[in-house]
């Protein structure tokens, strides 16, 4: 995520802004991101588009501690419905997670490679947030992107993706008063199929497998890297944006 939060406001239509972090070229699982959120108006007012940053890997209200949030970084769109981690969140809690773009390895060589718009503008992944408290008295707003079968030119990639919302799609899956629904997650996913075409995809280099780096270097094409960092294990990396 390293677009500046000024753009995000005005791409997104932010009322409000929270605390962000800074911007990333590597974020990883339980790092803080922004996301955007609209929750529903209690007093009749319309509600407020908020920009927030929130930890990645959702935390459900009735978790014990923020261990299990590592486990649901992602939630896939064909069953999240049923799933006790993400069903409330699903029903009126749904976000918009933006991103530059991602990292996806292809196998068997893990070759990482970098996943963004054609225009370079942010694109935004269909979320869901949560709020936990902390037995101390600390509130923690975590999120989760859903993903779905990878379609055209991404799925030479993997087999799966983020699912990524048009625009036109933005306002319904924030809305709260929209019921949050498997009809509401299919309808979105096969939408979103319709976005792969404006995603373009190039080779990077191996370093964006290390957590710990950071910087515009690391979506520079592969060819452009000069970093000879060797590639990062399964665990840590196949789920960096």
């Amino acid at each position: 995520m390293a677009a500046d939060p000024s753009d995000l406001v005005a791409l997104f239509e932010v009322d409000e802004m929270g605390d962000l972090p800074e911007r990333s070229w590597n974020v990883a699982p339980t790092d803080l991101a922004p996301v955007v959120v609209e929750p529903p108006s209690r007093d009749g007012t319309p509600p407020t588009r908020r920009l927030e940053a929130a930890r990645w890997g959702l935390v459900p209200t009735w978790a014990k501690d923020l261990t299990g949030g590592v486990k649901a970084i992602n939630a896939r769109s064909e069953t999240v419905a049923e799933r006790r981690m993400f069903s409330a969140s699903l029903g009126m809690r749904r976000a918009l997670v933006p991103a530059s773009g991602w990292y996806e390895w292809r196998k068997p060589e893990r070759t990482p490679f970098y996943v963004h718009a054609a225009d370079e503008r942010p694109i935004a992944f269909a979320g869901l947030y949560a709020w936990w408290k902390s037995p101390e008295g600390a509130w923690v707003l975590s999120s989760t992107i859903l993903t779905a079968d990878a379609t055209g030119h991404l799925a030479d990639l993997h087999d799966r993706m983020p699912v990524v919302l048009g625009p036109e799609l933005w306002d319904t899956w924030l809305d709260a008063e929209t019921e949050g629904d498997q009809h509401l997650v299919d309808a979105v996913v096969e939408a979103a199929a319709e976005q792969v075409e404006a995603l373009a995809v190039r080779e990077v280099g191996r370093a964006v497998g290390n957590v710990r780096a950071d910087g515009p270097e690391l979506v520079a094409p592969a060819a452009e890297d000069a970093t000879d960092a060797p590639a990062a294990d399964a665990s840590s990396t196949d789920a960096h944006r």
